[in-house]
């Protein structure tokens, strides 16, 4: 029974295992991806900042591994090659508070001992997408979430029709979550002036459905907001899907099935996990 509920659990979550996978896989990119990456990179970028990058890419698969211990000296790490004057010089003042923000968080997570797994991840892969964004700054991993934060709010407008608030309340902190995790790479990104629209959007949708009589009209006017706001973040005119700007129109029924495979592999992957835990348990 409990087995059962954790596999329903995982598949509710799909959308971050995969992301997830992406950014384990960001770790030991195959050769001739790696060389395809290394063109998204600026031309005065410099070895410090692919050092804090790996070194944050290092620490979150430490964390999604439980390596704890390990992890503590990963962050070190990263705070070291934060500390250049390379990287800082690289950032604006936003930027540098927001990274030194997440850095601290996984700091803070990592030595709790009331910290649990989740907050370990959350905040592991809030930093590896925010150095990411730094050292791939045109093609960042971050760019992966717009899709998922466009079901959130497709989400949100489904438990409105339906007049189920209690559902729009924890859909609207589950849209939170998702948007903290990559709200300091769109800093980086320099998206300042977006990231204050979508902070402001997202605590108006909160209040709102905290409220106990609030006013269906006005939050349904609330969310017709939520999708231009976040193609003004993730710098998208037209309410396309992540993949459109990478996938050939003709490459389409091949990207399909290419997703299918990695939504497999990482069900696989996450099930092995879970198997391997239980048998050393």
């Amino acid at each position: 029974m409990i087995r059962g509920q954790a596999f329903q659990i995982m598949i509710r979550n799909v959308s971050s295992v995969v992301l997830s996978m992406v950014l384990l896989l960001s770790v030991c990119v195959p050769p001739g991806v790696a060389e395809a990456r290394d063109q998204s990179k600026p031309l005065g970028n410099t070895k410090e900042i692919e050092e804090l990058d790996h070194a944050a890419a290092i620490l979150y698969r430490d964390v999604m591994d439980g390596n704890i211990e390990k992890a503590r000296a990963d962050v070190a790490e990263v705070s070291r090659w934060f500390g250049t004057g390379q990287v800082q010089a690289a950032l604006s003042v936003e930027a540098i508070h927001a990274l030194s923000g997440s850095i601290l968080e996984v700091q803070q997570a990592t030595q709790s001992v009331q910290a649990s797994p989740d907050e370990w991840v959350k905040a592991a892969a809030n930093l590896r997408l925010a150095t990411d964004a730094l050292a791939h700054p045109r093609q960042p991993l971050w760019q992966q979430y717009y899709k998922i934060l466009k079901e959130d709010v497709s989400g949100l407008n489904n438990q409105l029709a339906k007049g189920n608030m209690k559902g729009f309340k924890a859909g609207a902190a589950v849209l939170e979550d998702h948007y903290e995790t990559i709200r300091t790479a769109a800093l980086i990104h320099g998206r300042t002036s977006e990231v204050v629209r979508a902070d402001s959007w997202i605590s108006y949708v909160k209040g709102l459905g905290d409220q106990q009589n609030a006013d269906a009209s006005a939050i349904r006017g609330a969310l017709d907001q939520g999708n231009p706001t976040f193609n003004a973040l993730f710098g998208r005119e037209k309410d396309a899907t992540a993949l459109a700007p990478f996938i050939p129109r003709e490459s389409e029924r091949r990207a399909e099935l290419a997703i299918g495979m990695i939504v497999l592999l990482a069900l696989v992957y996450a099930g092995y996990r879970k198997y391997r835990a239980g048998f050393s348990g």
